[in-house]
């Protein structure tokens, strides 16, 4: 795996009820970040556990974002409990509290992204959601539960991965750090959703795939 750079954020709970010892936020190479990262301590000790949901269908939790290579997964989980450790020595009130934000301006050439993308629609949609999509970044971080939603006037659009925070205001777990970055996935989301014949069968899907890749 050729050297990732990361940004690491960690917030650590200072009275915590239960495993979860800290949060943390994780950008990737400039290009994408990942918010809910947890860092979680049991009889083995600390370790990093990647932002989850749960689905019903199987009643398991699954990984909403993830690095797809081992390594990687290896130095974010080193980067974020080496960053918690150093962190949660300091006072509440020495802490940065800051977060990994869009950039506004980048040097990424896009032409140089690898982007999988990989659209499973709704055969019998009950709401505004009519697809979820998955979607790999440059081989090296996958994110699942992209929705792509029935806007009424101003029709479809893409909605990335997203938690409710106890405020009930909700934060994309998983995102684009760059506006062009976001505009190319946006657009590759939508013309595979329009495009039958682009679709995938879900009995191959990608999210088969990412998932070997998170071991």
């Amino acid at each position: 795996m050729p050297d990732a750079k990361l940004d690491v954020r960690v917030y650590p709970i200072d009275e915590p009820k239960g495993s979860t010892r800290a949060f943390a936020s994780v950008a990737v190479n400039d290009l994408v970040a990942i918010r809910g990262v947890r860092v979680v301590e049991d009889k083995k000790g600390l370790f990093v556990s990647m932002p989850q949901s749960f689905d019903k269908k199987d009643n398991k939790y699954h990984d909403i974002a993830f690095p797809l290579d081992g390594d990687l997964r290896k130095e974010i989980s080193k980067s974020v409990l080496n960053e918690y450790q150093r962190t949660a020595a300091l006072p509440p009130d020495q802490r940065s509290y800051d977060k990994p934000e869009p950039a506004t301006e980048n040097g990424v050439n896009m032409e140089d992204i690898k982007l999988d993308i990989r659209v499973y629609p709704l055969n019998d949609p009950q709401g505004n959601t009519k697809a979820f999509a998955s979607i790999a970044v440059d081989d090296l971080i996958a994110i699942r539960g992209v929705r792509v939603i029935e806007g009424g006037d101003d029709g479809m659009f893409v909605s990335m991965p997203q938690t409710q925070d106890k405020y009930m205001k909700y934060h994309d777990v998983a995102f684009p750090l760059t506006a062009d970055l976001r505009k190319e996935i946006i657009a590759g989301v939508l013309e595979k959703f329009e495009t039958p014949e682009k679709s995938v069968d879900r009995k191959k899907s990608l999210g088969d795939k990412l998932a070997a890749g998170a071991n």
